[in-house]
């Protein structure tokens, strides 16, 4: 039996790298090959953390040293990389085959592995010979997974990183389930767990924090059997003539789900109870059978219980008893099949340090003035300014001026994505006063503006002391008066050149004519004009830049309106004339 050849079962072997459940299907017989044997002959190498895909085609034997091979099973594999699955083209017959039908087969291997290095694989495979029965081997290929060229692949993380402060969710990648997996999380802010989704994670401060996750794939092994009662009726042979002189020899095998014998326990001599500890048996391939014999030298082996039983949660103590009277229980514990330690660092960056928007002088200036804006200090961070919600593009330094209104602020960002935000600065561009106008009458200038102060000027020089609503000339000149509001905006007023009349002289037509008032200058629909009451009886015409007549009338009373919305805009020239005249420059808007 011994002669059984090594090809035959590095065969199979090779194709037990992973569970077989129906992840990889679809295999590929190359239909060339002829010679018995593997091809190739050994797994390609993989990369932790890239997919891995390749078919295998074998050939098979028909017959080894003189017996007839019936049927090739794999039965059970340990020490796989997780992450790789394999599915063979008989998988519907549990990867068993039979040569005499067809001597060729295939293996998918496909899947991601999660792990580097080189693994040991172990295969536990059955062959069939035809008289002799089956025969249990194992074998071994080992497997290299080149390590990973970047990633985690044995937890995620999300965020991987943020500014001033984080809230990281974490996730095992790994999981060996059906058998339980342990998860061992340090976190780096001082907190652990040992679930696969541990909850969320804070990290308060700025900083880079290490985290660190052991995934444990454990299975199970039995440590103890305990036989604690024997059922009647295993006595009458030839060593036990009855069970009042001996006592049974008690022994017990272990079992698979495919049949295939695992272990077998030492026998305990002459005794009705029987201990087997510090056993220290790993379980593959559940459920199992546990069958309990009588050890007899020159008769058959008397049956004293065969109890299946299997292991699909926590260790413990099974029970076990049959209604014949035999009784005990199996310990079992847990063993480290697999072990996983993987690192990552979550960076909590620090956002830039807070600067302050100021004026340079007043933040509210007069309209054609304007205000210079500043930050305390930027470093290297890159700036930009916004005033409410637009960004002011191209400005990148701390120094902004702007001519217009607004709520201006400036948001940093530094080289790590993190940013502040100011707080926003005010600035206010205040218009001016209304264009001011006064009503010359006589020697009397009359300016009706509430809300401004007021300042008379003569020849463009300041009157001391004339800043109420009237002002009485003593002389002739150019006179204006200039509006200022409450934040010192000013706006003067076109000049009048005026005669001063000599109250006892008696009265001078041409200073009544330049008394004359016309407002408003711009005008946009309709043109007034107040004379002295001397001048009622004159009469106007309005002319065109050109001398054309437009308009022209009687002067039949001190407040004239003349509508202007038939002519266009431009300059235009008012006269009103008696026994002398006096031309006053109008613009139409």
């Amino acid at each position: 039996m011994k002669k059984i050849t090594f090809l035959i079962m590095s065969l199979f072997l090779l194709f037990s790298v992973g569970k077989s459940d129906a992840q990889c299907p679809g295999c590929n017989i190359d239909t060339t090959l002829t010679q018995r044997g593997i091809y190739p002959h050994n797994l390609p190498n993989g990369t932790q953390g890239q997919p891995y895909s390749t078919d295998v085609t074998f050939v098979m034997f028909l017959d080894t040293s003189g017996y007839t091979v019936n049927y090739f099973k794999i039965l059970s594999v340990s020490n796989v990389p997780f992450g790789l699955q394999w599915e063979c083209n008989s998988s519907g017959n549990g990867c068993q085959y039979n040569p005499a039908q067809n001597i060729r087969g295939c293996v998918r291997i496909c899947g991601t592995p999660l792990q580097s290095g080189t693994f040991t694989i172990t295969c536990y495979i059955v062959t069939n010979l035809q008289g002799v029965g089956n025969f249990n081997s194992t074998q071994i290929l080992t497997v290299y997974i080149a390590p990973g060229t970047g990633g985690n692949s044995g937890f995620a993380f999300s965020p991987a990183q943020s500014c001033d402060s984080a809230a990281v969710s974490f996730n095992g990648l790994i999981s060996g389930a059906p058998s339980p997996t342990t998860y061992n999380w340090h976190f780096g802010n001082g907190d652990s767990s040992n679930v696969k989704t541990p909850p969320v994670q804070h990290y308060n401060t700025p900083g880079d924090y290490y985290v660190s996750l052991k995934t444990q794939i454990l299975g199970f092994k039995i440590t103890q059997v305990r036989l604690a009662t024997i059922q009647p009726g295993w006595d009458g042979d030839v060593e036990e003539p009855t069970h009042y002189f001996y006592n049974p020899d008690p022994f017990f095998t272990l079992y698979n789900s495919q049949g295939a014998l695992m272990f077998t326990s030492p026998v305990v001599s002459d005794s009705l109870s029987a201990t087997w500890s510090n056993l220290n048996l790993n379980l593959t391939a559940p459920p199992y059978t546990l069958v309990f014999t009588d050890y007899d030298v020159t008769s058959v082996n008397d049956p004293l219980g065969t109890f299946p039983f299997d292991v699909t949660s926590a260790p413990g103590t099974i029970p076990f008893a049959d209604t014949a009277g035999s009784s005990g229980s199996i310990t079992v514990d847990t063993i480290v099949i697999q072990s996983f330690t993987h690192y990552d660092t979550i960076h909590v960056y620090a956002s830039p340090t807070p600067v302050t928007v100021t004026t340079v002088g007043n933040d509210s200036v007069c309209l054609g003035d304007s205000v210079q804006l500043s930050i305390n200090g930027a470093g290297a961070n890159t700036i930009e300014w916004f005033n409410d919600t637009a960004l002011l593009n191209g400005v990148t330094v701390p120094n902004y001026t702007t001519h217009v209104s607004g709520s201006f602020w400036v948001r940093l960002t530094n080289a790590n994505g993190c940013t502040f935000s100011s707080a926003h600065q005010n600035v206010v561009i205040v218009p001016p006063p209304p264009l001011p106008t006064f009503i010359p009458n006589v020697n009397m200038l009359t300016c009706i503006l509430p809300g401004y102060d007021l300042q008379w000027n003569m020849n463009g020089t300041p009157i001391p002391g004339a800043t109420s609503q009237t002002y009485e000339i003593t002389q002739d000149g150019t006179y204006s008066v200039t509006a200022t509001n409450a934040f010192g905006c000013k706006k003067t007023s076109y000049g009048n050149t005026i005669v001063w009349t000599d109250p006892v002289a008696g009265v001078n037509e041409l200073a009544l004519l330049n008394s004359t008032s016309v407002f408003p200058n711009p005008a946009d629909d309709e043109l007034n004009f107040i004379v002295n009451e001397k001048i009622i009886g004159y009469h106007y015409t309005l002319t065109d830049f050109v001398g054309r007549a437009m308009l022209t009338g009687l002067v039949d009373k001190a407040t004239m309106k003349l509508s202007l919305n038939a002519l266009s805009q431009g300059m235009y020239f008012l006269t009103i004339e008696g026994k002398t005249k006096k031309t006053f420059k109008v613009l139409k808007n």
